[in-house]
C-alpha cells in the first residue's frame, strides 16, 4: 500500500501548493541508512511534504503522545510512524524510548531511512526553535553499532512555506550535505550529544529563515512572506533579510517596514505585473476553477476550521481532508454524469477539466491580480531593491 499511498499524496501535494522547489536532491544517498532531520514548521504537513519528494521508503518519528490508544497505534504503525517520548509526555514513559531505538537500529541495518523533526515540537512560524538532543542520541548508538557504523549518513533538511492557513503557498525544501561519522572525532556521549547538536543546529541556522522576536514581528512577517511567494530564489532572498536585520537594525528595519506597510495598505499578494494576454487568458481559468473546486475545498475548510480552531495544525488537516475527499468528490462527478448522461465520458472530461482548473487557479488569480494593480509594482520594485542594497551594505 505505501508506493501507492506515496503517489496519492504526490497527487494532492501537485494540487494543494503553487508550487514546490526543491534544491539538493544530489545530497540524498541512493542506498544505505539515512537520517533525515528537519526543521519543523507546519506539524504533519512537513512529514507529508518530504514524503512526497523522497523516492525511497520512509519511517517517522513521531511524539508519543498522538499514541492515545491500541487502535490508533495500529493505524499509526501502519503509517510507518514510531513514538519518540518527551519530557512532556512523562518520565515514566522515558523507557519506552529504547524499543524505539531498537527498531531505528534493525531498520538501519536494512539500509532503510528514518525521518525526525529535531525541534521536538512545530509552530507555524520562520524561526529555529533550540534542538532536542533525540536525533543526537540516535546518531551516536547508531554510529556506535558495528553493524551500522560509518555507513549511517544524516541528511538535514530546510522546509520553508511562504504561508499558513491557506492553500497554494509556495514551499522550499532544501537538502542538505550530509553530516557523516568521520567528521567528528570524539564519541564520548556527553560531548558528542552537544558536538553533534550544535553542528547541526548551526546547518539549519544557515538555511532558515529566522525572524528577529526583538523586532516588530508583524513587519517581518509580511515581508519575508512576500519575498517567499514572488521572488525567484525567494528563501535565500528572505534568510539574506532577516539576517541583516539582526546584524544592522535600525535602517533595515525601516526598509521592512516600510514595505510591510505598504503592502498592507495597498493588499498586495503577488508581485510582479503579468500583461494583458495573460490577464484575458486568466479570467475564464480563474471562474471554471473556483465553480469546479468550491464545493471540495469549501468542505475541507470548514472541517478544518472547526477541528484545528486555526491553529498549526489548520493547513495539514485541510490537506488530509482533500487527500481522501477530492477523490471521491472526482468519483461523484463521474456517477453524475452517467446518471444525467448516460455516458462517462462527459464525467471523465469534466474531472480532467477540474483537476487542470485546480492546479492554474492560482496562477490565473496571480495573473490577474498583478494585472489589475499594475501601478503599484514600480514602488514595490524599488523598495525591495533598497532594502538589499542596505542590507548589503
Amino acid at each position: 500500500m505505501h508506493p501507492l499511498m506515496k503517489v496519492w499524496i504526490r497527487c494532492t501535494a501537485w494540487l494543494f501548493f503553487e508550487k514546490i522547489i526543491v534544491r539538493g536532491r544530489e545530497n540524498l544517498p541512493k542506498e544505505g541508512p539515512v537520517i533525515l532531520a528537519s526543521n519543523h514548521p507546519n506539524s504533519f504537513l512537513d512529514p507529508l511534504v518530504i514524503t512526497s519528494l523522497y523516492k525511497r521508503p520512509l519511517y517517522y518519528l513521531a511524539r508519543g503522545d498522538v499514541f492515545v490508544s491500541p487502535f490508533v497505534s495500529s493505524i499509526l504503525r501502519f503509517l510507518n510512524i514510531v513514538p519518540i517520548f518527551r519530557k512532556q509526555e512523562g518520565p515514566e514513559n522515558f523507557h519506552k524510548n529504547a524499543e524505539t531505538f531498537i527498531f531505528c537500529k534493525e531498520t538501519f541495518k536494512k539500509n532503510g531511512s528514518i525521518i525526525i523533526f529535531s525541534e521536538g515540537t512545530s509552530e507555524n512560524e520562520w524561526h529555529l526553535r533550540s534542538l532536542r538532543k533525540g536525533t543526537a542520541r540516535l546518531t551516536h548508538e547508531a554510529w556506535n553499532d558495528p553493524a551500522i557504523g560509518d555507513k549511517l549518513k544524516i541528511v538535514p533538511i530546510a522546509i520553508h512555506y511562504s504561508s499558513w492557513l491557506e492553500i497554494k503557498s509556495i514551499v522550499y525544501v532544501d537538502f542538505l550535505p550530509p553530516l557523516e561519522k568521520s567528521q567528528f572525532t570524539n564519541f564520548e556521549q556527553g560531548y558528542f550529544l552537544k558536538d553533534f547538536t550544535d553542528r547541526l543546529e548551526n546547518t539549519l541556522k544557515e538555511k532558515c529563515a529566522i525572524v528577529n522576536k526583538e523586532k516588530i514581528l508583524e513587519v517581518q512577517n509580511i515581508t519575508t512572506s512576500f519575498l517567499l511567494k514572488n521572488i525567484n530564489m525567494g528563501n535565500v532572498y528572505a534568510i539574506k533579510a532577516l539576517k541583516s536585520l539582526t546584524k544592522e537594525g535600525r535602517q533595515v528595519l525601516e526598509k521592512f517596514t516600510a514595505l510591510a506597510n505598504y503592502l498592507k495598505k495597498e493588499k498586495i499578494e503577488y508581485h510582479p505585473p503579468s500583461n494583458f494576454f495573460y490577464f484575458l487568458l486568466s479570467i475564464p481559468l480563474y471562474v471554471i476553477g473556483l465553480l469546479l473546486n468550491a464545493i471540495p475545498y469549501s468542505i475541507c475548510r470548514a472541517i478544518a476550521k472547526k477541528t484545528t480552531h486555526l491553529n498549526e495544525f489548520f493547513d495539514s488537516v485541510i490537506y488530509c481532508t482533500l487527500l481522501f475527499f477530492y477523490p471521491i468528490y472526482l468519483l461523484i462527478i463521474v456517477v453524475l454524469s452517467v446518471l444525467l448522461f448516460h455516458s462517462s465520458k462527459y464525467g471523465l472530461g469534466i474531472v480532467v477539466l477540474t483537476i487542470l482548473s485546480a492546479k492554474t487557479y492560482e496562477w490565473a488569480k496571480r495573473n490577474m491580480i498583478t494585472f489589475l494593480k499594475k501601478e503599484h509594482h514600480g514602488v514595490i520594485s524599488t523598495m525591495l531593491q533598497e532594502l538589499f542594497e542596505v542590507s548589503n551594505d
